[in-house]
């Protein structure tokens, strides 16, 4: 497959709105934090909260996307972020900083992969595989970009300087990508509206329910583990005893070993049927897990990289399998309301995953804790296994 323009666009959209509305909270939130005054879990805890927004929004999204076409809720996605992000530079109490988070992680989803994939399953139909695990394999670049950018930028503008230039991005870059992406195919992307709701509630009788079901357990369970990770790595391997550079070298590998694994995804596809890489993604993940159970015995270099690797595989191919799997199983028809539904799922697993596992850290043990992300990693594994049992593609 030739990477199309298109394709490539969204990949660079898809960067912006994730290193815009994501990670950019991790470098500007505890700058204001002290301009405020505001203990820190305060400002974590208006954005966990926000993210239960998200999960209100994305079925909502989702219907959006089916009757009006991806292409028109990103390019109304870009511009409600630009405003959103501009209003982050003039707020002035707690009151308009919970009011704004709560707007921008409810309008997230818009300029994020769910509205992304899309776009490419009305584009592209069932073919559209290969296209989604390139915008991955871009978008995966989103922090290593971001972290250092806004960091830099904060050493000669401040935050609220840094939020009109990430609402700049927004507008600027974003919105014009979006509005040359080409319309979707209707025939295929969105048949009458009354047909395909018949299709979509006659099927989610049966097998249907049941596929919709053990994928919504999987998505949020893997939700869970990604989220707890990437919010609390470094406390756990601190307490397993590991030094801070051990810890961030762990940290700084589960980047490379996602864009590895997200690559061979992209260039030996045909090697791999989407239930297949979802299996594979989960067991990869529950594997880096138990090998950092072996810290609790005694925190090696080996452990550490062991469990960075197979995580960071697993992660990369985990955002893939979130767009391919609902094509697969569920085809074109109803893919933006079948997305919203498994987000929705996933959302609120991931917002409650980072303050569940420090709790258990702190109040229980250490060993609680990895046990918790090892208990869901597995009940994703067993939740794929279920789904893609018996499944000859």
């Amino acid at each position: 497959m030739k990477a199309s323009p298109a394709t490539i666009g969204l990949g660079v959209t898809m960067t912006i709105g994730y290193g815009t509305l994501y990670y950019s909270f991790s470098v500007l939130a505890p700058e204001i934090a002290r301009d405020f005054g505001w203990g820190q879990s305060f400002v974590f805890g208006v954005f966990s909260f926000g993210l239960l927004a998200g999960a209100v929004a994305a079925p909502m999204l989702g219907r959006f996307v089916d009757r009006y076409g991806a292409r028109l809720i990103l390019c109304l996605g870009s511009i409600a972020a630009a405003l959103i992000l501009a209003l982050f530079s003039v707020m002035q109490n707690a009151w308009h900083f919970a009011a704004i988070m709560l707007a921008a992680e409810f309008i997230a989803l818009a300029v994020q992969y769910d509205a992304g994939f899309a776009a490419l399953a009305q584009a592209h139909g069932r073919e559209a595989r290969a296209h989604i695990t390139l915008v991955t394999l871009i978008a995966g670049f989103a922090s290593t970009i971001f972290w250092p950018l806004l960091q830099w930028l904060l050493t000669w503008m401040t935050w609220r300087d840094i939020y009109l230039v990430m609402a700049a991005m927004n507008l600027l870059i974003a919105l014009p990508i979006h509005l040359a992406l080409p319309r979707a195919r209707i025939d295929e992307a969105k048949p009458s509206t009354e047909a395909a709701q018949s299709s979509i509630d006659r099927g989610l009788d049966g097998e249907r329910r049941r596929r919709m079901v053990l994928m919504a357990t999987a998505f949020a369970a893997g939700g869970f583990v990604i989220s707890a990770v990437g919010a609390t790595l470094l406390v756990l391997m601190r307490d397993l005893g590991y030094a801070t550079a051990m810890a961030t070298l762990a940290g700084s590998l589960i980047g490379p070993s996602q864009v590895a694994a997200r690559l061979v995804e992209y260039v030996r596809r045909n090697l791999f049927s989407p239930p297949l890489t979802a299996i594979i993604a989960a067991i990869s993940m529950a594997l880096g897990l138990a090998l950092l159970f072996g810290a609790l015995m005694q925190p090696v270099a080996g452990f550490a990289i062991a469990f960075a690797v197979f995580y960071g595989a697993g992660q990369g191919l985990t955002s893939i399998v979130r767009g391919v799997l609902p094509l697969h199983y569920f085809g074109v028809a109803g893919y933006g309301r079948t997305m919203g539904t498994l987000a929705s799922a996933r959302i609120i697993a991931s917002a409650i995953a980072p303050v569940s596992v420090i709790w258990l850290n702190e109040t229980v043990s250490t060993a609680a804790a990895l046990a918790a992300l090892a208990g869901m990693a597995c009940l994703a594994v067993l939740a794929t296994l279920a789904l893609t049992r018996g499944d000859g593609s």
